[in-house]
C-alpha cells in the first residue's frame, strides 16, 4: 500500500547489527546495543534541534534457524517470535532507546530486499552459474580451498573452526571484483574503519572476493526470501540481512538524500568482512552512498576465556543485572569495553568499579552534599563566581579549571565513540570533587559564606559531571540533576560550565526532592563461583518451596 509519510531528514543515523534469532541475547549483543544507545543519546545531547535515528533488530532467516526451530519442536516463525521478543525486552530493560526495531521476517523488509535484488539485476551485476565450494552451515558462507583444513570430524574452516561440506549447485552470482578499487578507496581515503587497527584486516578481505554466490538452492535453504521470479532459489542470508539498514529508512519508496547513508554502523569484529566488503559492493551496484563510518568492537571474554555454551560461561545480561543493576552493567560495559581489542568480564572487578564510580564517587556525593544536616534550607546557594570565598578559593580554583575544561575534553571522545576514555576524564573530575568535599568537611562548618561556597562548588561540579554522564548512565544523571533541582530545559551541553546553570538571585534556588540513595552498595555474592546458573536456579526454587 501507499506509505503515507516519508522519512524525515536526519543528521545522524546509527545502526547496530541485527542480531541472529538463533538463541537468547548474551553480553556481546548488549554491548553493541549499549554503544549505539550511548552514541545516539550523545548526538541528541549535542544537537537537540536535529532529528537523530538509531536502529536495531533481529536477523531471522537461514537454515540454522530452521534447524534450531525443528529441534525445539517449533515452526521457524515461532522460534523467531520468541527470540526477537527476548531481544526487544532486553533492550527495553537496559534503556536502549531505538527509533526502529526491524525484523527480517516483516513484509516491509521482504519488499526492500526484492527491490534491492532487482536493482542489482538491472545494473547487470548478477549472473547465474554453477558453483561449488566448501560450505559452512554454521557460518552461512562458502570457503576457499586455502581457508579450510582437516578437523577431528572432517574438513573445517581455519578461521572459525566450523565444519564445512562440499556443495555443488547452480546459484546466482554477484560480480564483485569490479568494485574492489572503489571499496579500497572508500576505506583508505575516508577513515571509515574505526578503530584504525581493523583497517589492514578489512583490506585483506577485499582481495579474496571476486564473485559472490547470492542465492542458494531452495531445497537446501527454504527459510528465507525467494529470488524474485525464481522460486527455486532463496536469497543468500547476508544479502537479505544487510538490506535491513535500507528497510528502516523506507527503501525504495522514499529515500530522501538526507536520510541516507548511515553515519555510524556498529559491528562486532566477526562480521567485519560482510560490512566492509559485501555491503559497500551491494550499495555501489545499486547506486547508493556508502556508510560514513564502521565502528568495530572486539569480543567479551569471561575471566579471560571465550564465552561458550559448552564451558557454561555465557553471561546472560538480565540475570547478571540482578547483581550489578542494569545501569551498573551498562556502565561497566562502556568503561571496561575496549573497542580495539577483546574485553574481559570479571564479576569482582565489575562490582568494585560500580561501587567506586557510580555509587560512591557520584551518587553518594550528591546525597551527602545535599543532606539536610549540612543544608537545612535545602537551597542551591547563590555565590558570586568571580569572588569565591578567600579561604576556599585556593583549593577551588584548580577544581573550577577542571570543571570548565571537561566538556571540551569529552566532546571529541564521545564523537569517536571512545566512551571508556570519556569516562576516565569524567571520573578524574569526580575524584577531585570528592577530595575537595572531604578537605573542607562542610558538616563541621557553621552556616555562612564559607559553607555556601563549599556547597556551591561541589554542586556545580556534580552538576557538570551528571550532565556529561547523560549518554552513559541516564538514570544516575537524572537522579543527580533532579536532586540538585536542575529541570530538563537546563540539561544541555551549553550549561556544562562553572556557573553555567539556571540563573538565580541572592536567595539561591530550591534543591529537588530527596529520594534517598541512588543505589545501595553492591555486595559480593556469597555463592561459590563454580556453580552453574542451572544449579543456582535449582537452589532458588528449593529455597522458595
Amino acid at each position: 500500500g501507499m506509505r503515507i509519510s516519508c522519512i524525515r531528514q536526519v543528521s545522524t543515523f546509527i545502526t547496530t547489527p541485527i542480531f541472529y534469532a538463533n538463541g537468547p541475547p548474551h553480553l556481546g549483543h548488549l554491548y553493541s546495543a549499549v554503544i549505539g544507545d550511548a552514541s545516539h543519546r550523545w548526538n541528541r545531547l549535542k544537537d537537540p534541534e536535529s532529528e537523530h535515528f538509531f536502529a536495531t533488530g533481529t536477523d531471522e532467516h537461514g537454515s540454522k534457524i530452521a534447524k534450531t526451530a525443528n529441534e525445539k519442536g517449533l515452526t521457524s516463525i515461532e522460534l523467531c517470535d520468541q527470540v526477537s521478543a527476548s531481544f526487544r525486552h532486553l533492550f527495553k530493560e537496559f534503556d536502549i532507546n531505538t527509533s526502529d526495531y526491524i525484523r527480517t521476517t516483516e513484509k516491509r523488509h521482504r519488499e526492500c530486499v526484492e527491490a534491492m535484488w532487482k536493482r542489482l539485476e538491472a545494473a547487470n551485476c548478477i549472473e547465474k552459474a554453477a558453483y561449488s565450494g566448501w560450505y559452512s552451515t554454521t557460518d552461512e558462507c562458502f570457503y576457499k580451498e586455502g581457508d579450510i583444513e582437516d578437523g577431528s570430524e572432517g574438513k573445517i574452516a581455519k578461521e572459525t573452526r566450523s565444519r564445512v561440506e562440499w556443495h555443488e549447485e547452480e546459484n546466482y552470482m554477484f560480480k564483485m571484483d569490479q568494485f574492489h578499487e572503489r571499496i579500497r578507496t572508500w576505506m583508505t581515503k575516508n577513515d571509515v574503519i574505526r578503530p584504525k587497527n581493523y583497517l589492514p584486516i578489512a583490506l585483506r578481505y577485499i582481495e579474496g572476493e571476486t564473485r559472490l554466490s547470492i542465492s542458494r538452492d531452495s531445497s537446501r535453504l527454504s527459510w528465507g526470501i525467494p529470488v524474485p521470479g525464481d522460486s527455486q532459489q532463496t536469497i543468500y542470508v547476508w544479502l537479505d540481512a544487510l538490506c535491513n539498514y535500507l528497510t528502516v529508512r523506507g527503501f525504495p519508496d522514499c529515500m530522501a538524500a538526507s536520510s541516507w547513508p548511515p553515519t555510524t554502523q556498529i559491528i562486532g569484529k566477526d562480521i567485519l568482512k560482510f560490512h566492509a566488503v559485501y555491503w559497500p559492493a551491494f550499495l555501489l551496484a545499486a547506486g547508493l552512498d556508502l556508510p560514513k563510518r564502521l565502528f568495530v568492537h572486539g569480543h567479551w571474554l569471561v575471566d579471560g576465556s571465550k564465552m561458550s555454551k559448552s564451558v557454561g560461561n555465557v553471561i546472560e545480561p538480565l540475570s547478571m543485572s540482578e547483581t550489578l543493576s542494569k545501569e551498573g552493567l551498562r556502565y561497566f560495559l562502556l568503561k571496561q569495553g575496549l573497542p580495539h581489542d577483546d574485553s574481559n568480564f570479571a564479576l569482582l572487578k565489575a562490582i568494585n568499579v560500580i561501587n567506586a564510580d557510580l555509587i560512591n564517587n557520584v551518587g553518594n556525593l550528591v546525597s551527602r552534599a545535599c543532606a539536610t544536616k549540612i543544608n537545612p534550607g535545602q537551597v542551591y546557594p547563590y555565590v558570586d563566581i568571580l569572588e569565591l570565598h578567600d579561604e576556599i578559593s585556593d583549593s577551588a580554583n584548580p577544581l573550577v579549571a577542571e570543571m570548565n575544561a571537561l566538556r571540551d575534553k569529552v566532546i571529541p571522545l564521545y564523537d569517536k565513540l571512545l566512551f571508556y576514555k570519556a569516562i576516565e576524564e569524567i571520573m578524574a573530575l569526580s575524584k577531585l570533587t570528592n577530595a575537595f568535599f572531604q578537605v573542607h568537611a562542610p558538616w563541621k562548618l557553621s552556616q555562612g559564606a564559607k559553607l555556601s561556597t563549599v556547597l556551591y562548588v561541589t554542586y556545580e561540579s556534580t552538576r557538570i559531571i551528571a550532565l556529561l554522564m547523560q549518554p552513559i548512565t541516564p538514570k544516575l544523571a537524572d537522579f543527580c540533576l533532579s536532586r540538585l533541582g536542575i529541570s530538563s530545559e537546563f540539561r544541555g551541553l551549553d550549561t556544562a560550565t562553572f556557573g553555567g546553570g539556571p540563573k538565580m538571585d541572592q536567595v539561591g534556588r530550591p534543591l529537588g526532592e530527596d529520594k534517598g540513595l541512588y543505589m545501595e552498595r553492591i555486595e559480593v555474592p556469597k555463592e561459590k563461583g563454580n556453580e552453574s546458573n542451572g544449579e543456582k536456579e535449582k537452589k532458588k526454587k528449593t529455597e522458595k518451596t
